[in-house]
Formats: C-alpha cells, sequence, structure tokens
C-alpha cells in the first residue's frame, strides 16, 4: 500500500496508533516482576526500605507492612540491593527473572552501628535515597533522638548543614537558613505528620508550642533552600519536617525522667501496642525550667530604651513584673487501623506553654498558651489522604512593652496589675482546617517515571476578639484561604542520570495566583555518587498579621495597621516623600549546583553552591511616619493612607491618620510593606566520616553572602538585612557501643554579624560552644539508658565588637569587624545568641531512660 493511500484510507494511521498502544503491554508481557517484603532482625516489617535492581533504572520502596513490587523488569539475572537509613545494606545476588513470572524475594535488614546515608522523603515527598534527593537536607534518626534526654527536639538541630541554631534560652530556639532573618522569622515552613505546623495569628512555626513530647518523635529532615514548588508559600527558606513513631513499628512503654541545671525538670513518656489490626499510643510530657534572665527598660510610647532614660521602667518593675520561669504541658494519642497496605491514623494533641518571646519591638509574656491538633490520614502504596484542624489560642499573654507603656500612662496610675494586663493583652484564637490529597506512581512505559501529585486546600480563620485585627471593624472572624494543586515527575532517562520537574500554582484568597517551579538534574556516574544542578522559584504570602493588624490606640502615641490599601508618608509641607503599596508576596528564586555521595563505604559529603534572587521583601513592623522626629531625624513625617478600607482607618481633614483619643493627635504609624531586591550566594556543606567501625566524625560549614542589594530610597533597610553570620561551622564525633557507652563532642562556632529587626538591634559576637554527652546502656534492661548532657559546657567569646560606625547604624558590610577585645575561653562563660535576649551559659541535664 502506498503512502498516499495510507493517509486516504487512514488504515495506516490506524494500525500505528494501534501498536504504540499494545508495544508497552506487549513488552510487559515479556517482562517479569520481583516482590517480596523487607524486616528487621526481631522479623518485623522494615517500612522506607529502598530496593535496586543492580545496572537498571528499576526500583520500588517499602510500604507500612514491609512489602515492595517492582515491575517491567526483562527477564535475565540480576543483583537486588535493599537499603534503609540506619540499616546494613544488603545484596542479594542472583536473582533470576522469567517472562511473566513473580519472583520472590525475602530481605532481612540488621541495625547498622554506625550509617552514612539512608533514605529521606521531604525533598521530592517520596522515598528516596538521600544521595539522589535533588535538595540540600538532613536526616536526624531515631537512634540518634533516642540517645538524647530532656529538652526538646530543638536541641539537635546544632548540628544541620546550612540552619542558623538561635538558642534564646533553656528550652526556646529560633531557626532559619540563608539569611534574611527576624525576630519574628516565618520563612522557615514546619510540618508533622503531614500537617503544616503554623500559628494562624502570625505565621510563625510552632516549634516548642508543639504538643508532640520528644519521645514519640521517630524522625526529624531538615530541608534547606525553597520548597514551595511541592510545600506552598510557607516555604520560601526551608522546610523543618518531623514524623511520629507508629504504634506498630514501635511498640512497648517508654519513660524518661530528666533533672538539669536553673531548676530544670523534665517528665515524659509513652505506650503503644497492637490489639490484632488496631495500634493505640499516647505519650505525654511536663517540662519547667528558670531561664536566664535579663531585663528591658521601656518608655511611655512602649519603647525600648537605655535604662538611663529618665522615666523609664523596666520589666521587673512592672505591677506584673516579667516572669522567666519557662513551662509545657503537651501530650498526644492516635488510634491506627491496618490492612494489608492500608493504614488509617486518627490523632490529636494539646500543649500549654508559658516562658518569654520576642518581637521586633519588644517582648511577650506568655501564658497559658494552647495550642491543640486534631488529624485523620489515610494512605495506601500510591495514594495518601490527610485532613486536619488546628486551634492556637493566646491565653492571658501580654505584651511587656505595651503594658510598660500603659504604666507609665498618668491616666492609669491607679489601675491594678491585672487591668493593666488587660489593657496590653492580644486575645487570639487562631484556627486553620487543611485538607490534602496525594498521589505517587511509577510508569513503565515512561522510561519508569515516577510522578507525585497532589492538591491542598488551607484556611487560616483568626478572631482577635474584636481587639487588635480587622475582626475589630467588620465584626467577623479575618480568614485567609488558599488552595494549591502540585505535581513533580522523577525520569530516570538513563541509570546515571534523573531529570526532575515540578511545580506548583497557588491560589491565594487575597492575592494573586503564584507559580513555584522546579526543575533539576541529577548525575549519578557512579553508586552513591550524584551531581545535581535544580532551579527553584519559591514564594512568600503576607500574613493575617501583615494585612489585618488594626489597633489605632497600641499605645497613647502608636497606632498599628495592616497593609491591605497602602499609605503614603508626607512632611509638614504635605509633599510625599514615599508610597508604599499593597502587601503582595515575596519571592525567591535560587541556582543550586550540588554534589552528594559516598565515598569507598566510609566518608559521606553533601556540599552545595546556591545563587539566591529575592524580590519583594516583605518588611517587618515598621515606622511610616512620625510627627515627633526631631529635625536632626529629618523632622516630622505623617502617614496618609492610600485606599482607606471602609474608611475606618481615622484621619483628619488633611488626610493624616490620627488616633482615636478623646482629642485626637497624629501619631506614630507602624506597618508593614515590600521593598527592595537582594541577590546572595552561598555555600552548605557537610562532612561525615567513619573512622572505625564505632566512631564517627562530622563537619559543616555555610556561607552567605550580599551580591547586590537595592533598598528603595526613604524605605527601612530592615527587610533587607541579612541579620545572619557570613560563615558558620562545626565539628562533631561521637563514639557508639564502647561496651555500654556512648559518648559525643561537638563544638560550634559562629562568627560575628549586625542584627537589625525593629528594636532589637545590635552586635552579636563571635561565639563558639562545646556540647557533650555520654550514654549508659543498661544491660539488664533493654533500650533503657542513662545520659548526661552538657550543652555549652565550654565556650569561647569575642566580647565588646567594635564597628567603624555607630551601633545605630550598621555599615555598609555589618559582618566585617574591625576590632575585638575581651575574648577569652573558659568553662560556665555566657554568651549572646539574640539582641535583647537573655546571655546563654552552660546547660545541663541527666536523665534516665526506662523502655521495654
Amino acid at each position: 500500500m502506498s503512502i498516499s493511500g495510507c493517509f486516504t484510507g487512514g488504515w495506516c494511521l490506524a494500525r500505528a496508533l494501534l501498536l504504540v498502544a499494545l508495544g508497552p503491554a506487549a513488552a510487559l508481557a515479556q517482562a517479569g516482576r520481583i516482590s517480596g517484603t523487607v524486616t528487621d532482625s526481631t522479623k518485623a516489617p522494615m517500612a522506607g526500605a529502598q530496593i535496586g535492581v543492580v545496572g537498571t533504572r528499576h526500583g520500588a520502596t517499602t510500604d507500612a507492612g514491609g512489602r515492595f513490587t517492582i515491575t517491567g523488569v526483562d527477564a535475565g539475572t540480576y543483583d537486588v540491593r535493599v537499603q534503609r537509613i540506619g540499616e546494613q545494606a544488603k545484596s542479594v545476588t542472583g536473582v533470576v527473572v522469567r517472562p511473566g513470572e513473580d519472583t520472590r524475594v525475602e530481605v532481612m535488614l540488621t541495625r547498622a552501628t554506625v550509617s552514612l546515608a539512608g533514605v529521606v522523603v521531604s525533598a521530592s515527598r517520596r522515598a528516596e535515597k538521600i544521595t539522589d534527593a535533588p535538595a540540600t537536607i538532613t536526616s536526624i534518626t531515631t537512634d540518634v533522638i533516642d540517645n538524647t534526654v530532656g529538652n526538646n527536639f530543638a536541641g539537635l538541630l546544632k548540628e544541620v548543614k546550612g540552619l542558623d541554631f538561635i538558642q534564646t534560652g533553656m528550652t526556646s530556639v529560633a531557626i532559619n537558613a540563608r539569611g534574611f532573618n527576624s525576630s519574628f522569622n516565618n520563612r522557615m515552613l514546619m510540618t508533622e505528620d503531614g500537617r503544616v505546623s503554623i500559628l494562624p495569628e502570625n505565621g510563625l512555626p510552632v516549634g516548642t508550642l508543639t504538643a508532640t513530647p520528644k519521645v514519640d518523635i521517630s524522625g526529624i529532615e531538615v530541608l534547606v533552600g525553597p520548597g514551595s514548588a511541592l510545600y506552598g508559600p510557607d516555604a520560601s527558606n526551608g522546610v523543618l519536617a518531623l514524623t511520629t513513631k507508629d504504634p506498630r513499628a514501635f511498640q512497648g512503654a517508654t519513660l524518661e525522667v530528666t533533672g538539669g541545671n536553673r531548676n530544670y525538670r523534665d517528665i515524659q513518656g509513652r505506650y503503644a501496642k497492637m490489639f490484632g489490626n488496631f495500634g493505640v499510643k499516647v505519650a505525654g510530657e511536663y517540662q519547667k525550667a528558670k531561664d536566664w534572665e535579663n531585663f528591658l527598660y521601656y518608655n511611655a510610647a512602649g519603647t525600648i530604651v537605655p535604662s538611663t532614660t529618665p522615666g523609664a521602667v523596666s520589666e521587673q518593675n512592672l505591677k506584673d513584673p516579667v516572669n522567666w520561669e519557662t513551662g509545657v504541658v503537651r501530650g498526644t494519642g492516635a488510634l491506627v487501623y491496618y490492612r494489608g497496605d492500608q493504614r488509617l491514623e486518627l490523632s490529636g494533641g494539646m500543649s500549654q506553654t508559658d516562658g518569654v518571646g520576642q518581637t521586633n519591638v519588644g517582648r511577650n509574656q506568655l501564658r497559658d498558651w494552647d495550642y491543640k491538633v486534631l488529624q485523620a490520614r489515610y494512605s495506601t502504596p500510591h495514594w495518601y489522604f490527610n485532613t486536619y484542624g488546628a486551634q492556637s489560642k493566646s491565653g492571658t499573654s501580654f505584651a511587656l512593652n505595651r503594658y510598660a507603656g500603659a504604666q507609665l500612662t498618668p491616666a492609669n496610675a491607679a489601675l491594678s496589675a491585672d487591668s493593666l494586663r488587660k489593657l496590653s493583652d492580644w486575645p487570639s484564637d487562631g484556627r486553620m482546617y487543611a485538607a490534602e490529597m496525594q498521589g505517587n506512581y511509577e510508569i513503565p512505559v515512561l522510561m519508569n517515571t515516577t510522578v507525585v501529585f497532589g492538591a491542598q486546600y488551607r484556611n487560616d480563620v483568626v478572631s482577635s476578639d474584636r481587639q487588635w485585627l480587622w475582626d475589630r471593624v467588620t465584626t467577623e472572624d479575618v480568614s485567609n484561604a488558599q488552595t494549591g494543586i502540585y505535581a513533580q515527575t522523577t525520569t530516570p532517562v538513563a541509570s546515571w542520570l534523573d531529570v526532575v520537574l515540578a511545580g506548583r500554582l497557588d491560589d491565594p484568597e487575597n492575592y494573586d495566583k503564584q507559580w513555584s517551579p522546579k526543575a533539576g538534574i541529577v548525575v549519578k556516574p557512579w553508586l552513591d555518587q550524584a551531581f545535581r544542578v535544580t532551579y527553584n522559584r519559591a514564594f512568600k504570602s503576607p500574613t493575617i498579621l501583615q494585612t489585618s493588624f488594626f489597633i489605632p490606640d497600641w499605645t497613647s502615641i502608636i497606632s498599628i495597621y495592616g497593609n491591605t490599601g497602602g499609605f503614603q508618608t508626607t512632611n509638614t509641607a504635605g509633599s510625599v516623600l514615599s508610597t508604599y503599596q499593597p502587601m503582595r508576596p515575596e519571592s525567591n528564586e535560587t541556582w543550586e549546583f550540588g554534589y552528594k555521595g559516598i565515598i569507598a563505604n566510609r566518608l559521606y559529603a553533601d556540599a552545595t553552591y546556591y545563587r539566591s534572587d529575592y524580590e519583594n521583601f516583605m518588611s517587618p513592623l515598621t515606622i511610616v511616619g512620625n510627627p515627633f522626629a526631631p529635625a536632626a531625624a529629618g523632622g516630622p513625617t505623617f502617614a496618609k493612607p492610600l485606599e482607606n478600607p471602609g474608611n475606618n482607618i481615622p484621619v483628619n481633614s488633611q488626610g493624616r491618620i490620627v488616633n482615636q483619643a478623646p482629642t485626637p493627635i497624629t501619631p506614630i504609624v507602624l506597618t508593614y510593606y515590600n521593598l527592595g531586591n537582594a541577590k546572595v550566594w552561598g555555600v552548605d556543606a557537610g562532612l561525615t566520616a567513619i573512622l572505625t567501625k564505632h566512631i564517627e566524625a562530622r563537619t559543616t560549614l555555610s556561607t552567605v553572602k550580599i551580591d547586590e542589594l537595592t533598598v528603595p530610597a526613604g524605605a527601612s533597610p530592615e527587610a533587607t538585612s541579612l541579620n545572619a553570620p557570613t560563615t558558620k561551622w562545626s565539628i562533631g564525633a561521637t563514639a557508639r557501643d564502647l561496651g555500654p557507652f556512648t559518648v559525643g563532642l561537638t563544638f560550634r562556632n559562629v562568627n560575628a554579624y549586625y542584627f537589625r529587626s525593629g528594636t532589637n538591634t545590635g552586635v552579636i559576637p563571635t561565639f563558639g560552644t562545646l556540647d557533650a554527652n555520654v550514654t549508659l546502656k543498661i544491660p539488664s534492661l533493654e533500650n533503657s539508658i542513662i545520659s548526661l548532657t552538657a550543652s555549652n559546657l565550654f565556650s569561647c567569646t569575642h566580647e565588646n565588637l567594635k564597628y567603624s560606625t555607630p551601633i545605630t547604624t550598621p555599615p555598609s558590610q555589618p559582618n566585617s569587624v574591625l576590632a575585638s577585645s575581651d575574648k577569652g575561653c573558659g568553662f560556665d562563660r555566657k554568651h549572646i545568641e539574640m539582641i535583647n535576649m537573655p546571655s546563654i551559659g552552660p546547660m545541663m541535664f541527666l536523665g534516665v531512660r526506662y523502655s521495654r
């Protein structure tokens, strides 16, 4: 038949299409399958084990029952490699695959004394070898977590490459990655068992307010760098992902009791048991400590001032003084139903926390802060459904700076301590309602491409009791709903080359749609060696606090507004000095060039060079009008709304914002806005070496520097302040199973840097700290230990750092220290990790964990 005849009759085209459609099926009919189970030394099923057919692109990951199936394997004889984090890898040789048949492989893995790498899930939202993951990622495994006592999970993050770890108290920390930190940082996303864990009212990670006791955490993964393509708007600088212990995989009872210096005491426990196909677990914790202290001074405007300022009041001299007693009560429970490879879990938890928290304008006294969560999850090997609700309530917390301003107001002289607290509280009820669906498939006919796809819905609903948010005007709770869809494909176009493509489309209720693409290639020239190049675009949406703050009477001379309509700053003559458009999302485009590899089974290296381009920085709470500014500071300025939502921002006849006093005045006005762009580059690197069968050594190094910085004239430089050390490094070693003992040492060094975030402005000096721990296994009680941990046991400090310009005017290169004095090292030495928070000294913990 001629070609023209084919097109005329359509038969050739139909036959060609039929051959294309039947070709893959015919090929699969000539192929076979490899299936089986993976168990541990107790014959319990092992989920998350990675199975690979050596010399091919075929592979699989075990499900919750330890089962796996690999389809489309050509007939022949192969070696099958099985590995899982924390276990010794095993190869099964001579596996024969026959056409149309199923070849069974049963593998039992044994615990590795020291492991170099393993399997992670947060980089691609599916299980994969850490060396293949297209991101900078650190995994903290169960054996590491279970080898600690006391405190919370946060202390385990000190050695994470690329992460800024900031200790602000005995039990409180802050984290960030790759710069642009602040005292109210919300650029890192936190998740727990797949749910977003942030406070709806301000967008901050839940952190130490979590309901999950450390004794119930099975793993922690930290993804450094933009993660919006798979995680959405809160993952601009990275993701902190916590996973709790499955009741079937971790059965039995655990009780841990810890005491320490500064009156530290902690008791936590967990119990899990199987009842047929049902698994049940409960966990709880009680923790108290007397934190280090420092006292700030405030004036009548609620502004931090030097202690010598006439009329200023110290936090310790308030009618309701600052209380440095920190504590938390938390607990969780879960019921899990298992049916074959299906898993259904219902879980819930709560916490109540006391302490002191920092903001950009002062500090908050946290009292009875409640956090609650309910979650339902259902999973099969290919599908995952997740729905949850969370609630955050501020209890009787209040702002210390606002309290001081109220106390110094003459009209309030006769008010009681409790009445002043009610004038300075911020009642909040923040609720999050969310759901997610995710699927994952391997498509043999597309070169075994792995596809992960999903959709998320989330609605943050916040009430300020009609006091300090927009609900004060509308009498309706403030809501911010957003929907996102995402997908990622990983195509092994060759045994040595993976191509990764991903994208996410978010549709926020209050902003334009946001597109977050991701693309990368992973080159694997040898086993467990990978080079990668990736591109990511991430974005950060404004929070409810940044858009819906509405409090004309923060103090007698300060008003605070969210920015949904924009503002102008004018001078006395009415001339416009600056214009601030309504808030819009901040974006971050990043290129990464990385290497991960295991060398000679003794060395694991992970190094990344990155370049990031930030646009439309979201500022912290910043002054846009100050009628009291002296001539030396530019003279008085006045704020005017561009668009006055509902005409509810009070203004005078000139359009200037006034307060709501009986005789209105033009106040100091604070708001949020977008400004400036920056280009940064840096390196995050880590090295782990197996020195002997029992001893490993580790080191990390991170750098970050600004290449270009653009700040509009008249705009505050705060939002584009790097607020991070240009260099930080750590070195550590762990000796495991030296008889019944495990011993660890870690030294962490952070170079000096300038920090500017609202009223928290100054130099954080260079410091280095040594941590040590000794753990004794109790031979007669399996999995029970006695542990002694010392954080900041030995410290080196460089005090009184001097800059070329006064501390209130940072130099153009704020991390270039010109001179230093009073440097020294020693035991029982304190150091500063955050401006206007207490100096941190040694922390000693002695604990006992009993497990059976």
